[in-house]
């Protein structure tokens, strides 16, 4: 059962994040006057991360994010025109905090939240955690690096049936159990985005194969120019001749955007 906290017998949680995600129900001047009146008023009291650069650890102080749609409309991307990601080390404020949007929103928007926090990483050695970090790209603030995409996902019952030194194996070069051919595996198929794009990933603070939710949400962030080089790290990561353990992931709808300073 999880603590009041956020902590579980799964993992120590290091800090919190919840990502809501706004659908206004009207797109007329009025409404999303609203919209941006309430943000700017719930916002206060937060450090607003728009500026928010160089350190890869959870900041120590909470924090505030605005993002703006870029999605575009055919059903590709997920439906919501705002997202503000909210992060604290204490997990009950965040929980106010949504409250307090969804009461002054009222029947302006739709809003579903995502709930993730950050850990000590569960698959890593003093080795991979060098080749991912030592050139990872450092984060920019918004003015920078402007584009952010979401992507929540969840790994199968087959994948936690595995022993940890079973799924420790898929991200390193390894000879694939149904081909026995040698496969890249996880990180090399990432390699191109090591020092490109600042990404930080967060697991659920409730633990993973939690019925109707999500395991992890990947969170990116990088410069327009970029963006290439993401696509083809996305589209490495799914072949599963290189990166078997995408037989084991199911993504929930991206989500692409644009990082500013208030709606």
């Amino acid at each position: 059962m999880s603590g009041s906290n956020g902590t579980n017998h799964l993992g120590v949680n290091l800090s919190f994040t919840k990502f809501l995600f706004v659908a206004p129900r009207l797109s007329d001047e009025a409404t999303l006057g609203r919209i941006k009146g309430v943000a700017a008023m719930v916002a206060r009291g937060y450090f607003n991360d728009f500026e928010g650069e160089g350190s890869r650890e959870a900041p120590t102080q909470d924090t505030i994010q605005f993002f703006t749609s870029t999605c575009p409309e055919d059903g590709t991307c997920a439906r919501a025109r705002y997202v503000v990601q909210i992060s604290s080390k204490y997990r009950p404020r965040l929980q106010e905090t949504e409250a307090e949007f969804r009461k002054r929103f009222a029947g302006d928007v739709e809003m579903t939240a995502l709930d993730g926090a950050v850990r000590v990483p569960r698959y890593t050695s003093a080795e991979l955690h060098a080749y991912a970090y030592k050139n990872a790209c450092p984060r920019a603030s918004g003015r920078q690096t402007q584009t952010v995409i979401i992507i929540p996902m969840r790994k199968t019952p087959e994948w936690w049936s595995k022993s940890a030194l079973e799924r420790h194996a898929y991200f390193y070069p390894h000879m694939d159990a149904e081909t026995l051919d040698t496969v890249p595996g996880h990180a090399r198929a990432a390699e191109a985005g090591i020092s490109t794009f600042f990404r930080r990933l967060y697991y659920n603070p409730d633990g993973h194969s939690r019925d109707g939710e999500f395991d992890f949400v990947t969170y990116f962030e990088c410069a327009d120019a970029h963006l290439p080089v993401f696509d083809e790290v996305c589209r490495s990561l799914r072949d599963v001749t290189k990166n078997p353990e995408w037989h084991f992931v199911v993504e929930g709808q991206e989500w692409r955007g644009r990082r500013v300073l208030r709606w």
